[in-house]
C-alpha cells in the first residue's frame, strides 16, 4: 500500500478536538470558530450535556509587586487567580503584620483544565485519542488526525511531500511510530483508539 496524502501540517487538524469531558469523562468536542481562536472556543459532551465556552475560565492575577505601607518590605501577592478584577485586596504583610490594601495591576489568564497530560490547546482537556506503544505516547487531535496517522503508519512505500517550505504532520511523527518494526504495534493503538 501506498501513501500518497496530501501535504498537511499539524495546524490542519486543529480546527476541532476529541477530548475527555471533566465531568463524565466521557468523549467530548472542542470546537473553534475560526482557525486557532482558542479564545472563542467552546466544548461540548454529548454525554452529560455539560458545554462552556472559553469566557467563563477567564480569570485575573497580579502583574505587579507591592511593597508593605509600614516596613517596606514586599508583599506576598499570592497566585490565586480572580474571577472578576477587585477594587483592592487585603493582604497582611509576613513581615510586620500590617494590613495593606493592595490595588496592582491584574493580569487576564485564562485558567485551562490542566497540562500534565496531553491536551487540546484551548481548555486543557485530555486527548481522547491517545494510546501507549512501547513506554512511547500515541496521540491525536481528532478522528481526522488518527485516520491521517494510520493511512501513513499502514502505508509500507511512502512517498515524500511535495510541500517545500514545511515538514508536514506525517514526517514530523515520532521515529517509534514511523518505524517499520513498530507497525504492527502502532496500527493496534490506533484500533483501539478508533474503538474507544
Amino acid at each position: 500500500m501506498r501513501y500518497t496524502g496530501e501535504p498537511k501540517r499539524l495546524y490542519d487538524f486543529m480546527d476541532n478536538f476529541t477530548v475527555e469531558c471533566s465531568h463524565c469523562e466521557g468523549k467530548a468536542e472542542v470546537q473553534l470558530p475560526h482557525f486557532l481562536d482558542y479564545k472563542n472556543a467552546q466544548w461540548n459532551c454529548p454525554s452529560c450535556f455539560f458545554s462552556e465556552k472559553m469566557s467563563s475560565l477567564i480569570r485575573y492575577v497580579y502583574s505587579g509587586k507591592a511593597k508593605c505601607s509600614e516596613c517596606l518590605n514586599w508583599l506576598d501577592l499570592g497566585t490565586e487567580p480572580f474571577k472578576k478584577i477587585p477594587k483592592y485586596t487585603n493582604i497582611r504583610c509576613s513581615s510586620c503584620d500590617t494590613i495593606n490594601k493592595v490595588r496592582e495591576n491584574l493580569t487576564k489568564i485564562y485558567q485551562k483544565y490542566q497540562t500534565s497530560r496531553i491536551s487540546d490547546p484551548a481548555f486543557g482537556l485530555p486527548l481522547w485519542y491517545t494510546d501507549e506503544v512501547k513506554g512511547e505516547e500515541i496521540w491525536a487531535f481528532n478522528l481526522q488526525h488518527l485516520l491521517e496517522i494510520k493511512d501513513y503508519v499502514g502505508s509500507k512505500l511512502r512517498e515524500r511531500s511535495t510541500d517545500r517550505f514545511k515538514m508536514t504532520m506525517v514526517e514530523k511523527l515520532p521515529d517509534f511510530i514511523k518505524s517499520a518494526k513498530n507497525r504492527e504495534e502502532v496500527l493496534k493503538a490506533i484500533e483501539r483508539m478508533e474503538k474507544k
